[in-house]
C-alpha cells in the first residue's frame, strides 16, 4: 500500500525548489532539490512526477503567494492609484521574498508555463482602465508597443527591487521614484476620459 503523502515534504520541496532555481535557475537538477528538502530524489518524484509538473507547482505555489501579497485596491480610485497601489505591493512582496521573485521571473521568461497560467498572471495587473492610459508608439503596432512596455516595466522593478532590499532605509523613496519613472514611461501621463482624477498619489 502506498504511504500517504505529508502535506509538509510536498511543502518543503517547493521551497527548496524556489531556492535551487533562483540561485542555479531552471536547470537546476531535482537531486540538488531533494537534497536541500531532506529527502531522496526517488521521494521527490512521489509529489512531483517529472520536473514539469514540479515547475508548474512551483510556479502556481508563488502565484498564490503573490496573490495574496497584492491584496485588492479601493474601489472607485483613478487607474494610476489603482496601478500605484499594485506596484507598491509588488515590490514590497519582491524585497521580501527576493528568491520568490527571481524563480517568478525566471519560470516567466521560460517555456515551461502553460497558457491559462500566463492568463492568470495577466489578470493580477488587469484593471480595465489603465489600457486607455498605455501610450501608443510611432511606428510600432500595439503588440509591439506593449511588448516594449512590459519589458521596461520589469526592469523599473527589478531596479527597485533590488535598491529597496539592499538600501532599505530609502525603500518608500524608491518605490515612489520607481513608479514615477514607470508611469512617465509607459503612459500617456493622464487619465482616460471619465476616471477620478483626484490626486494622484494613493
Amino acid at each position: 500500500m502506498a504511504r500517504p503523502r505529508s502535506k509538509d515534504k510536498e511543502m518543503a520541496l517547493l521551497r527548496s525548489a524556489v531556492k535551487i532555481i533562483a540561485t542555479r535557475g531552471l536547470r537546476a537538477s531535482t537531486m540538488m532539490i531533494a537534497r536541500l528538502a531532506g529527502v531522496a530524489e526517488g521521494t521527490l518524484f512521489l509529489y512531483f512526477p517529472t520536473k514539469d509538473v514540479l515547475l508548474s507547482a512551483v510556479f502556481e505555489h508563488l502565484l498564490q503567494d503573490l496573490e495574496a501579497g497584492l491584496g485588492a485596491p479601493a474601489a472607485g480610485v483613478s487607474s494610476r492609484q489603482t496601478a500605484q497601489f499594485l506596484w507598491n505591493r509588488y515590490i514590497d512582496w519582491g524585497a521580501a521574498n527576493p528568491d520568490a521573485y527571481s524563480t517568478m521571473n525566471q519560470l516567466l521568461a521560460s517555456d515551461r508555463l502553460s497558457a491559462g497560467q500566463l492568463r492568470r498572471v495577466e489578470t493580477l495587473y488587469a484593471f480595465p482602465d489603465l489600457q486607455a492610459c498605455r501610450r501608443r508608439f510611432a511606428g510600432l503596432t500595439d503588440r509591439e508597443a506593449l511588448a516594449l512596455s512590459d519589458a521596461t516595466e520589469k526592469a523599473i522593478a527589478d531596479t527597485t527591487v533590488r535598491l529597496a532590499m539592499t538600501r532599505p532605509q530609502h525603500a518608500e523613496a524608491y518605490k515612489m521614484a520607481g513608479f514615477d519613472m514607470l508611469w512617465a514611461a509607459v503612459t500617456r501621463g493622464a487619465e482616460p476620459p471619465g476616471l477620478n482624477p483626484r490626486a494622484q498619489r494613493p
